[in-house]
């Protein structure tokens, strides 16, 4: 089977149609949580996630936007220097939007050429932490109703790393990278992915248009209605970065 791993989205439908068009044909889609927040198109990007039949699990950015969504917040704070991407999301989003994140599981398991895995979008909830020891990857196991083939995989998301780490010679865990934006120490600022082919595990990335975002973000600078961290953030994540030759380049 061929599988594509997913994670991070974070309202960015432009990286996604970059992604599928990079990956080409797969078996399955699966995706480790944070599919809105900290971007600026979260109904179409839920649109192609539900559109391609993706396996979905939620994170931590989903229920913070589905909180605020409950206080009302986004209404007090329009206009003002109070304004965050995660109000932006709510004002944009649609009934179905917030019907299916607030449908997600914490966590799923599936069985794909004689590998059992589990997917959630962290180990503990308001933490980094990820398994360290064999033993802690079998608690997870267990406390998430794992199957009893020799060969188990966790899939996380949250810490936008793409990694493999390998606590013996049945048990690993394993993040994609994040699907829309780096950690403020990489300058790669391409849509990571993940393939898992006949069980093999393979690393992508791929460039793509961010200019609309960095756009939108430098919107709100001028006006002046978002507050200053998350346009910094946005302006980061989105825009230009300097190639080989010194010269900034969007994409």
């Amino acid at each position: 089977m061929r599988l594509l791993i997913l994670s991070d989205i974070h309202s960015n439908v432009t990286a996604l149609e970059a992604i599928e068009r990079d990956a080409g044909p797969v078996d399955a889609m699966y995706c480790a949580g944070d599919y809105v927040d900290d971007g600026t198109n979260p109904h179409e990007a839920i649109q192609w996630v539900q559109a391609h039949g993706v396996q979905c699990v939620i994170g931590n950015h989903d229920q913070y936007l589905l909180n605020i969504a409950a206080t009302g917040e986004a209404k007090s704070v329009k206009g003002t220097r109070q304004w965050r991407w995660v109000h932006d999301n709510i004002e944009k989003m649609k009934p179905v939007d917030f019907a299916f994140l607030r449908a997600l599981p914490t966590h799923i398991s599936f069985f794909a050429d004689g590998i059992d895995y589990i997917m959630r979008h962290q180990m503990i909830d308001n933490s980094y932490a990820m398994p360290e020891t064999a033993e802690q990857f079998d608690g997870c196991w267990r406390r998430w109703g794992g199957g009893d083939t020799e060969e188990k995989r966790l899939i996380f998301g949250h810490i936008h790393r793409r990694c493999i780490h390998q606590l013996d010679d049945h048990k690993l865990w394993l993040n994609p990278g994040s699907v829309s934006y780096r950690r403020q120490d990489e300058q790669d600022k391409r849509a990571h992915y993940m393939l898992i082919t006949d069980g093999r595990i393979t690393f992508h990335a791929v460039a793509y248009d961010r200019s609309k975002m960095y756009a939108q973000a430098l919107d709100y600078e001028r006006k002046g209605t978002m507050a200053e961290d998350q346009i910094e953030a946005a302006k980061f994540f989105f825009g230009p970065m300097e190639n080989e030759n010194g010269r900034q380049v969007i994409s």
